[in-house]
């Protein structure tokens, strides 16, 4: 399970980050969330299931056939799928949870791309979040805002009788 960490210029603001290059933080997971946004993409390339989570369900890729394999990742680490799942698109970052409700942009302490000093900047010189690191915030921030719509239509489908348990 990855360590999140909130970035903040207090600790990170020496510090750097590598893009990932690999997959293989994805490999044993047979399964990851879709967002309504990115349905019409990963519907021409993965299979796609409806689960029950904490009581709602929700669009998945279907990975994998049985638990802790990817069966889209290469053992290189390569993506072997025509679509990658924009939960794996920014990694190594997260949106985390603060305990007031608020989100903050948070980074994989434990996937070894945090460095001292190669790799691109969290803050430029005038000590701003660096525009690729806004992006990132951005970008994870329409996929938070989409999967609140989303799991809002899968509720609307479950209430209807719309999504059946398939044994």
């Amino acid at each position: 399970m990855p360590t999140f960490h909130a970035i903040a210029q207090s600790t990170h603001a020496d510090k750097r980050w590598k893009r990932y290059t690999s997959y293989a933080f994805a490999a044993k997971e047979a399964l990851t969330p879709l967002v309504a946004q990115e349905l019409p993409r990963a519907v021409l390339h993965l299979p796609i299931a409806f689960v029950r989570q904490d009581e709602q369900f929700m669009p998945v890729a279907m990975l994998g056939i049985q638990p802790g394999q990817n069966l889209f990742v290469a053992p290189d680490g390569r993506w072997l799928g025509g679509y990658t799942p924009a939960a794996y698109r920014a990694h190594p970052f997260a949106l985390a949870n603060l305990p007031d409700g608020q989100q903050v942009l948070a980074f994989d302490a434990d996937s070894g791309l945090l460095t001292e000093a190669e790799g691109e900047a969290f803050y430029d010189s005038e000590g701003r979040p660096a525009q690729v690191v806004q992006d990132i915030l951005a970008f994870l921030t329409q996929v938070q805002a989409n999967r609140v719509q989303t799991l809002h239509t899968c509720k609307a489908l479950a209430e209807h009788s719309l999504i059946q348990p398939w044994p």
